[in-house]
């Protein structure tokens, strides 16, 4: 089959989990027989091939591409919003590409600074199109349905300009023929909104790669680790949505001595973690990290923290620390209830909740056993999760037949 993908940004461009999922996504297919191509933004026009997978990289036309969108001026801000409603102007690139490759499908996944403009081009020329949900775009702006004005909450009065990028986007979701999210709950969400009325809809959860020789090497090293001082790791954004003022304050409240907490992520709140580092020399800060080096970092971790204020659409990270016989602790929202299982694999706690957060990690402090066990029943769960699942799913959804 005849496959393209798109998503805004792909390896080495990794902006969160969504670009780990697509690259994951395209590499299987590739392996599966599928001919792929690949189709993202770049600060310029270039085809290359990495890991097997074909690329093609085009600099849309904007003012400035959303990943230097902090460097443009305000003015070239504003207009970069009213392009990203409906860029006309990236259509002659777009029919482009599609008249050269033909594909079968599109699957559309992350379209800031594209648009949904491909998908009516990809309808006019009877080529089916599936699009993934990999975060609130199409109902937000801003993606995660809240900024810093809510201070992270969600967002219950849109503004006129984000009312109208929700209309358009839900009058656009006609030309899609399947829509697939990796939750129940970030389907339901635009579902509810009235997107995708005329759409075939599927929950397809993300998958990772994992060696179970590998994995229970890992569990075995940790299990003859001497008990100490517990490390307690966050891996993401460094956002207001995803928590991170919350965590550090409920790290904050600990005994001293008794754990230490690792951040790595990027971020608008890379500065208040730099002085947070400055005030408790028990939190380190080891910036942004790429997928080699998160994994020898987990590889030394006890537990992993996921604070999210915002509705998670997955929750990647949760299966990477699954993948490195880690626990996890993690707030109520979005799909995080979907894959920790509370008091099995992790715990579940309410969002803000200060002295329930400090209570899971102290107790992880107090019972290191059940680090240990929560870590084996996370490593049993990895089964749900494979890229051949995976696969299967997407491939019957390019077919329509689900």
């Amino acid at each position: 089959m005849r496959i393209m993908i798109i998503n805004t940004y792909y390896y080495p461009e990794i902006m969160g989990g969504a670009e780990y999922s697509v690259k994951k996504l395209a590499e299987a297919l590739t392996i599966s027989g599928n001919d792929v191509l690949v189709v993202s933004t770049g600060d310029k026009d270039s085809k290359e091939t990495v890991n097997g997978v074909n690329i093609w990289r085009v600099k849309p036309h904007n003012v400035c591409r959303a990943i230097h969108i902090d460097s443009c001026s305000r003015a070239k801000k504003a207009l970069h919003r009213i392009e990203d409603l409906w860029n006309i102007r990236n259509l002659t690139t777009i029919n482009k590409i599609l008249d050269e490759f033909k594909p079968e499908v599109v699957h559309t996944n992350g379209l800031y600074d594209i648009t949904p403009v491909i998908w009516k081009a990809a309808k006019k020329r009877n080529i089916s199109v599936v699009h993934t949900l990999r975060d609130y775009y199409l109902m937000c702006p801003r993606v995660a349905m809240a900024c810093k004005k809510t201070k992270g909450k969600k967002c219950t009065n849109p503004m006129i300009f984000c009312r109208l990028h929700r209309g358009l986007n839900r009058f656009h979701s006609k030309y899609v023929d399947v829509v697939t999210a990796p939750s129940s709950i970030t389907l339901n969400v635009l579902i509810d909104a009235g997107f995708f009325a005329r759409s075939k809809k599927h929950v397809v959860p993300n998958a990772t790669d994992f060696d179970q020789h590998k994995v229970a090497s890992i569990l075995k090293a940790k299990r003859r680790k001497e008990n100490g001082i517990v490390s307690f790791v966050y891996l993401g954004t460094l956002s207001e949505q995803k928590g991170i003022k919350w965590m550090i304050d409920s790290f904050n409240k600990l005994k001293k001595g008794t754990a230490k907490l690792y951040i790595a992520g990027k971020g608008d709140l890379e500065e208040y973690v730099k002085i947070e580092v400055k005030k408790n020399d028990n939190i380190k800060f080891l910036g942004f990290l790429n997928e080699k080096k998160v994994s020898e970092l987990l590889k030394k971790m006890d537990v992993l923290l996921c604070p999210s204020l915002w509705d998670e659409p997955f929750g990647r990270v949760v299966l990477d620390a699954y993948k490195h016989a880690m626990p996890v602790i993690c707030s109520n929202m979005g799909a995080l209830p979907e894959l920790v299982k509370d008091g099995k694999t992790g715990y579940v706690v309410d969002a803000r909740d200060q002295d329930k957060m400090v209570a899971k990690m102290e107790h992880y402090i107090t019972f290191p056993e059940d680090i240990l066990n929560h870590a084996d029943s996370g490593v049993k769960e990895l089964q749900h999760y494979t890229i051949e699942h995976q696969l299967t799913l997407f491939e019957q959804s390019y077919r329509q037949d689900i």
